[in-house]
C-alpha cells in the first residue's frame, strides 16, 4: 500500500509524471509500458530545493517493486561517438581504452545515490505524511537497478569473457562484447544499498513489466 500511496502523492504533486517508455526522452527501447520520467522527478525536486542539478535515472517503475530504470543507446554510441573518437583519435588511444572511458563517463554510483536521495525526498514530504509503519514497509523495498541497452545481441557470458579480456592482445572480443563487460564490472562496484544492478536489453525489459502486470 505504501508504494501505491507515493506513487498517487507523486502524481498529484507533478513530481511523477507517467509517459510511455518509447516517448521518454533518453530512452532507446520502442516500448508502450508507462513508467515514471524520473528526469523531469529531478528537475523539479532540484528547482524547489535550490539544489545544484543532479544525477538521476531516466525512469522509475513503483509497481510490487522499486524499479530504477537507466537507458544506453550503446548503437548510437557506436555508430556515431565511437566513430568520430576513433577518427580524431591523435593519441592513438585503443579502441577498448575509448570504450573504457566512455562506461567510466557513465557515473553509475552517483546516478542511483542522486535517484534514492530523490526518491527519499518524496517518501518524506510533509504534505505526504506516511505513518511509520507505511515508511517502513516502503524502505523495506530494497531497490532494483537496471541499466538497459539496444537490443542488439544476447548478453554474453560474462565470467567466462573477463578472463578473455584480461588477455586482450589475443582475445577476439567485439566491441559491444567489451562494452558489456566494463558495464558489467562498473556495476559491481557499486555501493549503495540496492539488489544487484542488472545489465539488461529492450527484450529482457519487456518480459520483466509484463509480469508486474
Amino acid at each position: 500500500m505504501s508504494l501505491e500511496k507515493v506513487l498517487e502523492f507523486g502524481i498529484s504533486k507533478n513530481y511523477f509524471k507517467k509517459l510511455q517508455i518509447k516517448n521518454i526522452d533518453k530512452s532507446c527501447c520502442s516500448l508502450d509500458f508507462e513508467i515514471i520520467d524520473f528526469d523531469k522527478t529531478k528537475d523539479k525536486i532540484c528547482k524547489e530545493n535550490s539544489q545544484v542539478p543532479r544525477k538521476s535515472c531516466d525512469g522509475l517503475c513503483l509497481k510490487n517493486s522499486i524499479d530504477f530504470i537507466e537507458f544506453k543507446s550503446l548503437n548510437h554510441f557506436f555508430n556515431k561517438e565511437f566513430k568520430f573518437k576513433l577518427q580524431s583519435n591523435k593519441l592513438n588511444k585503443a579502441e577498448s581504452e575509448i570504450i573504457e572511458e566512455k562506461v567510466k563517463k557513465f557515473n553509475f554510483q552517483k546516478k542511483i545515490r542522486d535517484s534514492i536521495w530523490l526518491l527519499d525526498y518524496i517518501v518524506n514530504h510533509q504534505e505526504l505524511q506516511l505513518s511509520n509503519s507505511e515508511q517502513e514497509k516502503f524502505y523495506q523495498k530494497t531497490p532494483n537497478y537496471f541499466i538497459v541497452k539496444d537490443n542488439y545481441q544476447p548478453l554474453i557470458n560474462i565470467m567466462e569473457q573477463f578472463n578473455i579480456l584480461a588477455n586482450n592482445k589475443h582475445n577476439k572480443l567485439s566491441n559491444r562484447e567489451t562494452m558489456d563487460i566494463l558495464i558489467e564490472k562498473e556495476l559491481d562496484n557499486i555501493t549503495v544499498v540496492l539488489n544487484k544492478p542488472r545489465l539488461i536489453d529492450c527484450n529482457d525489459l519487456k518480459k520483466y513489466l509484463e509480469e508486474k502486470k
